[in-house]
């Protein structure tokens, strides 16, 4: 049998983890568009193009700013990073119940549950965490969808050295591997984005002292400024720098549990180490959540 795959876990999380992606890419994306209209509003507003009796430069500002303003309006009436935020939790709760469940780690330890009790528990779990969601309802993506998949019940019914290596592959080496390649991504486009404001900010030195003797007549200096001021949001918004350190302390954390993988003998130390494992990623996940809230 193989690992479970994404679409064999649980329809609260396959359905939270759709809505989080919808979320943060309409975050995303407004940002981007409210950062480029002011950026746009700053450029047009720094000289003049007249056409006949008409300003086009400043009508270009104009309309950059009320979009910018209509951007903001719909950021703050349908707040996509709430919903991000609230959806991801539930998306990474609902995999980490689903995890502990067939791996048989507290607390639904094969040894203090039948098949449908440990179901009964997972199910009321699940619910749980619908109803803490707030602002968005998670559809299901078919009227077939399962919260508890054959595939999990599969795994958990396996013998105890298969479920071991099942969740060591499936869940352990694959969550490390995906904080090592996330946290050496996001250091990298921190580096970037650090030397382009850098690179920003000389520039704006430059004009400025080309301004003081005259040597220009445009306001560059405050278009570099508005550049370097959507840069500095925009990656506040991205948050490279802390991902990065938050991915790496979580990788480095998962390795240790790792390093006592064969320690586990009987099913209760085994479902003890899955807890103990499933605490790290969630305890990583709770810093990214109140990060973005």
């Amino acid at each position: 049998m193989e690992t479970p795959q994404e679409n064999e876990l649980p329809a609260i999380y396959r359905a939270a983890d759709r809505r989080a992606i919808d979320g943060q890419r309409r975050l995303m994306r407004t940002t981007a568009l409210r950062l480029t209209s002011l950026v746009l509003a700053a450029t047009f507003g720094a000289f003049s193009l007249n056409m006949g009796r008409l300003d086009a430069a400043a009508v270009v500002a104009a309309t950059a700013l009320a979009s910018a303003l209509v951007v903001e309006v719909y950021i703050l009436s349908s707040t996509p990073d709430r919903e991000w935020a609230q959806a991801r939790a539930a998306a990474e709760s609902a995999k980490s119940l689903a995890w502990r469940y067939m791996a048989g780690g507290e607390p639904f330890g094969t040894n203090g549950h039948d098949e449908h009790s440990a179901d009964l528990l997972l199910l009321r779990r699940l619910t749980e965490i619908t109803h803490d969601l707030h602002h968005i309802a998670p559809i299901p993506l078919s009227d077939g969808d399962s919260q508890v998949t054959p595939a999990m019940r599969a795994l958990r019914a396996m013998p105890l050295p298969e479920r071991k290596d099942h969740y060591l592959r499936g869940r352990i080496d694959d969550q490390r591997a995906w904080y090592r390649a996330r946290a050496a991504a996001n250091e990298r486009r921190a580096s970037r984005w650090s030397v382009t404001l850098s690179a920003l900010e000389a520039l704006g030195l430059v004009a400025a002292v080309l301004n003081g003797a005259m040597v220009l007549d445009l306001d560059l200096p405050g278009i570099v400024g508005a550049v370097g001021a959507a840069g500095i949001a925009w990656m506040q918004t991205r948050q490279h720098r802390q991902l990065a350190g938050a991915y790496s302390v979580a990788a480095l954390e998962l390795g240790d549990v790792v390093s006592r993988a064969d320690w586990p003998a009987t099913e209760e130390e085994w479902a003890r180490f899955v807890d103990e494992a499933e605490d790290v990623i969630s305890r990583e996940h709770g810093m990214w959540r109140s990060s973005h809230t």
